[in-house]
């Protein structure tokens, strides 16, 4: 099997982990966000200067690093507005319409790159994301509370973030990549310190700097694993399979509900059977387009 095909399927799955530990860390460690934030983009800056001793640079000029800086740049603003997003919202209420961002990394790649998985690829594509939505709707009851240009704006740079990435693959190695991108994420991330009230909040929330550790192994693991998947497979399959991260989130939460206590009827399988059919086709369809 394709290794790309791998790390494309485990990605999400971390990612999904990911938030829910995001999510419990602003709900019941973190006051104030925002503040919080500088620390974890610090945290992505020192695991890419740890690696970066370890890895060769040798051959490599600065135009290569155009590609990892915009990425890194892309997701330093992306971490502020996720976490402002988190202080006034549940951030899960437009999960469904966040997931929907797969479509612009396939425009993207189709005009940029040329990029064509055929009718069949596009097919898995829309059950994937058809029953993300379906599944979201009925487990997060979805409510728009929040201005629609943070939900618009949320899409694009989970769009940008992605297919930057995968301009990063087709440039350079992987790690040097990855190691620019989360070098650069770590410095945008500073640059938020001249606003005043995150100032304020940073040195506030110096004491929970040990969660930012935390959350940062599993963001780190769920930014490399995408990196990984990028460089033998089309953008478009790679952030498709990733909009799967709502199934990842019900498999979690059977997990939990097994160990912690009977189930409600919201998380029985069987009203979602239709959307979890539909997520698992269009991933085996994507899965033989990746191959092939």
């Amino acid at each position: 099997m394709n290794i790309s095909l791998i790390f494309a399927i485990i990605s999400p799955f971390i990612w999904a982990f990911m938030n829910i530990v995001d999510k419990y860390v602003v709900a019941h460690r973190v006051k104030r966000p925002l503040g919080f934030a500088v620390y974890a983009t610090w945290m992505s800056l020192l695991i890419g200067v740890m690696i970066a001793l370890f890895i060769k640079w040798d051959g490599l000029n600065l135009k290569e690093f155009v590609y990892p800086m915009i990425t890194g740049i892309v997701g330093g603003i992306y971490f502020f507005v996720y976490y402002f997003v988190m202080q006034r919202e549940d951030a899960s209420n437009m999960v469904g319409l966040v997931y929907s961002y797969p479509i612009i990394v396939a425009l993207l790649s189709f005009f940029i790159l040329r990029e064509n998985i055929g009718l069949i690829g596009y097919f898995g594509m829309a059950c994937i994301l058809v029953g993300v939505l379906m599944l979201s709707i009925r487990m997060k009851k979805i409510k728009i509370k929040v201005a629609i240009w943070l939900i618009l704006l949320l899409i694009f740079m989970a769009a940008f973030y992605e297919f930057s990435i995968k301009m990063v693959t087709d440039n350079l190695p992987v790690w040097n990549g990855f190691v620019v991108a989360s070098i650069t994420n770590g410095l945008i991330g500073s640059l938020f310190l001249f606003n005043n009230k995150i100032r304020k909040d940073f040195f506030y929330e110096l004491k929970n700097f040990k969660w930012a550790f935390l959350t940062e192994v599993f963001t780190f693991l769920s930014a490399i694993t995408v990196f990984l998947a990028m460089v033998g497979l089309p953008a478009t399959i790679v952030s498709s399979i990733a909009a799967i991260q709502p199934l990842a989130v019900l498999f979690y939460e059977r997990i939990a509900h097994s160990i912690f206590g009977k189930m409600s009827r919201d998380n029985l399988l069987l009203p979602k059977l239709g959307s979890i059919i539909l997520i698992v086709m269009g991933v085996i369809i994507l899965s033989f387009v990746g191959i092939g």
